[in-house]
């Protein structure tokens, strides 16, 4: 009776062997596993999402890697931070399953995200809020502007006139651009003339700010330090049928024309394909992140007509070009 119990257990063990290396077998293969597929929701101000097709293209390029889909979302305008809230609200209200920003004021937003206590990866490019825990990709701003101020130094004479355009400077990024040129140009140049909106001009477009700038003060050299205030400037001189040396850091196709054209003498470039990707990836794969990005710095050049087809220069300026 012993030899039949003992034996009549055998099939039982044999059974459960077999169903563990099944399991085993099944997670270590994937068969018949579909990996989760995710959507991020990528929200940028301003509303021309062509300005942030290189940034877009990159962060695709890990949401392809990592079976995920990717939308850009644009805002009607480039500063209203209720819009770009009432637009994060509605993406995570949708499911979304992680967040990319770029913050139209950095302050607002940050304290936004800070006080919404979300539970998926929230992730911001370019500019982020004060709080230090908020992971931010973005190239050293401050850097950008001194080496932009350097390079002007370096190329006008120390009697020049220099007007710096104040405009969107609840932007982390540009308050901390216009910084470090102060500081490369301070007693180094002849003058320098603030261009900034007060309460008159403040509902002006900046086109139309500038042009009254361009007609009413003299001045030797312009400085702009984001997108959409260098092209509002190019069309505000184009308007005017006027020319100007300028230095800006931009990355849009204008300023890149423009650069090509010799109306603006040095631009500073920074590598937003590179930003997207390892937005995208800390957002879908943190952990890696964290143990292959950890020191990852976000490119950045200056980049005269001279030398904007330098190998090295061609490719941050036209990334997708064979």
């Amino acid at each position: 009776m012993k030899y039949l119990k003992e034996n009549g257990s055998l099939p039982a063990i044999a059974s459960t062997i077999v169903i563990l290396l099944v399991i085993i077998i099944f997670f270590a293969t994937g068969i018949n596993r579909e990996e989760e597929h995710r959507h991020v929701s990528l929200i940028v101000y301003g509303e021309d999402s062509e300005r942030w097709e290189n940034l877009r293209q990159g962060a695709e390029l890990v949401c392809e890697e990592k079976n995920a889909d990717i939308s850009l979302i644009t805002m009607m305008s480039e500063n209203d931070a209720e819009e770009q809230k009432d637009i994060i609200n509605r993406e995570t209200e949708d499911g979304t399953d992680a967040l990319i920003i770029a913050a139209c004021n950095s302050s607002k937003i940050g304290s936004f995200i800070k006080n919404k206590k979300l539970r998926i990866p929230v992730v911001f490019v370019e500019t982020t809020g004060s709080e230090e825990d908020m992971k931010c990709f973005a190239p050293d701003d401050y850097r950008m502007g001194y080496e932009l101020g350097e390079e002007l130094v370096d190329k006008e004479s120390d009697i020049v006139t220099v007007s710096i355009v104040s405009e969107n400077t609840e932007r982390d990024s540009v308050a901390l651009r216009r910084q470090g040129l102060m500081d490369a140009i301070e007693n180094k140049v002849g003058r320098i003339i603030i261009w900034e909106k007060n309460e008159d001009s403040k509902n002006p477009n900046t086109r139309t700010f500038l042009q009254k700038e361009l007609v009413s003060r003299a001045t030797d050299v312009i400085v702009t330090f984001d997108n959409s205030t260098t092209d509002a400037l190019m069309d505000a001189l184009e308007n005017l049928n006027k020319s100007s040396k300028v230095y800006s850091i931009a990355t849009s196709d204008k300023a890149v024309y423009n650069l090509y054209n010799k109306r603006i003498k040095a631009l500073s470039y920074t590598n937003e394909f590179s930003m997207g990707y390892l937005a995208a990836m800390y957002a879908l794969d943190r952990s890696y992140s964290q143990k292959r990005y950890q020191d990852e710095v976000i490119d950045h050049r200056i980049v005269r007509k001279e030398n904007m087809y330098d190998e090295d220069n061609q490719t941050l300026l036209f990334p997708f070009v064979d």
